[in-house]
């Protein structure tokens, strides 16, 4: 529903009865802040794509030849590792799904990760860390930096870069963000689809020399924009959004430059203040000398990579495989 894939990408399409169930009875928009009626909506949601995305996605019935299983990092936080026939092993990235920190699941980008990983030859390990409102901030960072301390410790020989779509590439950034405030080492690279990284931009402005009346899924950009704030409020609580750790892209530039070579691809079309997000993250890396590739394909689609039958799709994830094939380091050869 709107709502919930405001921020984050969704594989389900069929938006139309979803979106009348956010209207009232003469037509006119749902505008109060936080609803009950919301509230619960989403409480009914949440499980039911979840459960949806482990049965289409879990392998049972998506039978692309990817292997996939699930892994348990803590007692409380799974993930699903997933890697194609001949991916490196030794080469994984740590990736969030999306869904504007209130939604999504791990199982909801599997088949999205396949193909990653596929297209890079890789593993992955996709994180099913904590949602708002239950959970807002810092649970779902929290969880993101105990899967990067696990997969470290678990595989410690391997390079392994982050990436995500959406919120999950928020989550990527802000990862580095605190690793960077920390001291502690970074991730070889990090991949953004379509991210979210400035969750404190005033009333998600749209750029003046762009237009963009409907951003796909049926949801108009004003629907659009409400549902991202009230993720924004879901999310942040009390928190400031203004907070590094929540908008990475307002982040230092000593941080910054302790960033890996990141690569950022999104679509010309998507809610402009994502396109802003991307543009900005880029120039910022740029200016504090770190690698940042930015791509912003022909497409409206908010994280068109999760179509599978796009070429723009498919261009996107081979690129992403040939960005990160310049970017890993150089395996040493074993001695005789």
């Amino acid at each position: 529903m709107p709502v919930s894939c405001c921020a984050g990408g969704c594989p389900m399409r069929n938006r139309s009865s979803e979106m009348a169930a956010f209207k009232n009875e003469d037509g006119s928009a749902i505008t109060t802040t936080d609803t009950a009626f919301r509230r619960a909506l989403l409480h009914v949601a949440r499980p039911v794509a979840n459960t949806y995305g482990a049965i289409r996605f879990s392998g049972l019935v998506h039978r692309d030849g990817v292997a996939c299983s699930k892994v348990a990092i803590t007692n409380t936080l799974g993930a699903i590792d997933v890697h194609a026939p001949g991916a490196d092993m030794e080469r994984i990235i740590l990736h969030f799904h999306g869904g504007a920190f209130v939604l999504g699941s791990m199982w909801l980008t599997r088949d999205l990760v396949g193909r990653l990983s596929a297209a890079a030859g890789v593993r992955i390990i996709s994180v099913e860390y904590r949602l708002a409102p239950q959970h807002p901030y810092p649970a779902a960072l929290d969880d993101a930096m105990t899967a990067w301390r696990w997969v470290r410790r678990e595989h410690p020989t391997a390079s392994i870069a982050v990436g995500g779509d959406s919120a999950g590439g928020n989550l990527s950034f802000a990862l580095m963000v605190k690793l960077a405030q920390l001291g502690e080492e970074l991730p070889v690279a990090c991949l953004g689809m379509s991210p979210w990284l400035n969750v404190a931009r005033e009333g998600m402005a749209v750029s003046n020399d762009v237009t963009c009346e409907t951003v796909g899924y049926g949801i108009s950009l004003d629907s659009w924009k409400e549902g991202a704030l009230r993720c924004k409020e879901r999310y942040c609580k009390e928190h400031p959004p203004s907070d590094p750790l929540v908008s990475p892209v307002l982040a230092s530039e000593d941080l910054v430059r302790k960033f890996p070579p990141v690569c950022i691809h999104a679509a010309e079309g998507e809610p402009p203040h994502l396109v802003e997000d991307s543009k900005d993250m880029a120039a910022l890396c740029q200016r504090c000398g770190v690698t940042a590739e930015l791509q912003l394909f022909p497409e409206s689609l908010h994280v068109f990579q999760t179509e599978r039958k796009w070429e723009s799709s498919k261009d996107s994830l081979a690129k992403m495989g040939a960005f990160l094939a310049r970017t890993w380091p150089q395996k040493q050869e074993a001695c005789p």
